[in-house]
């Protein structure tokens, strides 16, 4: 492990880690230091007090555990961050924003997640997903076009491909996501639990929640008398009905969900082009066999996920690896580094799509598991097949990569490939 990565000094809001999240060379490769936490340190202390939990094991135990539950905004976690932070809290999960008192079904326990869930759940239903293939293929056609040798894939393709799927689902006006493009990137850390956050970004990101949660307010109101099937006008019939999310609700809802699908979906693509440039033979094999898609997106998901991490609360006091965690405590489940556990994996941070066997936690697991999920591998198969079918190769036109900030979510904020067109 290399002294960049491992730091003695790693700042107050790191709380024990040994290396410092700040670093440029642990956003370029976390690897090595989510090792050390495994074999050294599989629960510690880390940023804002939250615990950190490393291995596989352990992860997939918790994220079915119902002693670990989501509600950030009633836990002692959340008085903690509000007490530390002054007048200048980080807007992170809705914490600490004005006015943003709305349950999210994404942040709540049961009962009341069960029943927010399946309201939202009916946007993802098989059949829905199903539905959306031809129009997600259509959106890749007309992103891709006629590719040039040369383009930068996450300005082409990774970033607005996502906010043109979830317009169509959510029924945002064509002409408004390029601004849905531009909020979501600054609304992005709003996933993130930032270990350091300057009161200027703290300022610029409350102020793009603000405007998009009212532009969805008002958009809510416009569908008051509709009757489309897009999931908006769905949560207003219901909330009409008496029987689920107020106004608030659907428009704080609809900001997660948008920034939730932007980040993720944008990551997984620019990570999955970054290791076919690094392992061409994988490409070469996937445009050759189509039917290897599935097993190649399972071990992109596992090798270099787009979160990196997945939040709980605790609901009780529980001991692990003789720490003690208490009730109301944040848990950071560190997926990606229960991913490259080789208690599970063999050779772990090789990339191999005939690996199989024990499946990855990037999408979570038991009762929070991703709502998105299959859509997101919908979409990352319409991609990578739209990609297939005009490059059979492609190389990074800079060796160097720029990481978009933050240690929950990681994929490169600019990706310059090289590509070898089809001919023909």
């Amino acid at each position: 492990m290399t002294e960049s990565v491992i730091a003695p000094d790693s700042g107050a809001l790191a709380g024990e880690l040994p290396f410092n999240p700040a670093d440029p060379a642990f956003a370029a490769d976390p690897y090595p230091g989510y090792a050390f936490l495994r074999d050294h340190a599989p629960v510690l202390r880390g940023p804002l007090g939250a615990w950190l939990v490393s291995r596989y094991e352990d992860c997939e135990l918790l994220l079915r555990d119902r002693r670990m539950g989501k509600d950030f905004a009633n836990s002692k976690f959340f008085e903690q961050v509000m007490g530390a932070a002054g007048d200048e809290p980080p807007p992170f999960l809705g914490l600490g924003l004005d006015d943003w008192d709305a349950k999210l079904f994404m942040l709540t326990d049961p009962p009341e997640h069960t029943r927010l869930r399946g309201l939202v759940a009916q946007a993802f239903t098989p059949a829905t997903i199903t539905a959306l293939r031809t129009s997600v293929t259509a959106i890749v056609e007309e992103l891709l076009g006629e590719l040039p040798a040369a383009f930068d894939l996450m300005e082409r393709l990774a970033t607005p491909m996502p906010i043109r799927v979830l317009g169509a689902m959510l029924g945002i006006p064509a002409a408004d996501q390029a601004q849905f493009t531009e909020w979501s990137v600054e609304i992005a850390g709003l996933l993130d639990l930032d270990v350091e956050l300057s009161p200027e970004v703290a300022r610029a990101r409350r102020t793009a929640v603000a405007a998009c949660t009212t532009y969805f307010v008002e958009l809510a109101a416009a569908r008051a008398e509709s009757t489309a099937d897009d999931l908006i006008s769905t949560l207003v019939r219901a909330r009409d009905e008496g029987s689920a999310l107020t106004t608030q609700e659907i428009a704080a809802t609809c900001v997660l969900l948008v920034v939730a699908a932007q980040e993720t979906f944008s990551n997984l693509l620019g990570n999955a082009a970054i290791l076919f440039s690094r392992h061409p033979e994988a490409y070469a094999r996937l445009v050759a066999d189509p039917g290897a898609m599935d097993a190649t997106l399972d071990e992109v998901l596992r090798l270099e996920p787009p979160a990196h991490q997945v939040g709980r609360i605790a609901l009780q006091d529980m001991e692990l690896h003789g720490r003690q965690i208490e009730r109301g405590d944040a848990v950071i489940l560190m997926v990606a580094a229960a991913n490259r556990d080789e208690r599970v994996f063999t050779e772990p941070d090789r990339f191999d799509i005939d690996r199989g066997g024990k499946g990855h936690l990037s999408f979570s697991r038991g009762i929070h598991y991703c709502l998105g999920a299959p859509l997101a591998v919908m979409m990352a198969k319409e991609a990578l097949t739209g990609l297939t079918s005009r490059v059979t190769a492609m190389e990074l036109a800079e060796e160097a990569i720029t990481y978009k900030p933050g240690m929950g979510l990681r994929g490169p904020a600019r990706l310059p490939l090289l590509v070898t067109k089809r001919v023909g």
